[in-house]
């Protein structure tokens, strides 16, 4: 009986201690998306804007022949 009742609380803690690590491990991905997110969306701007300024010198060059 004793066992039975020590079993069942150590599984009520796993099944807590899951529950709470499953939700912070959500929370850090989350967070880890939200800056990818964020560095590749800079990337993708200096990217854009690189590519304005070579577009730009193509058509000085362009022009100039």
């Amino acid at each position: 009986m004793l066992l039975r009742i020590r079993l069942s609380s150590f599984l009520a803690g796993v099944a807590v201690a899951g529950t709470f690590s499953l939700y912070q491990i959500r929370q850090d991905i989350q967070r880890s998306h939200e800056l990818l997110s964020a560095q590749a969306e800079g990337y993708d701007k200096g990217l854009e804007q690189r590519v304005s300024n070579l577009e730009d010198i193509i058509s000085q060059i362009k022009q100039g022949k």
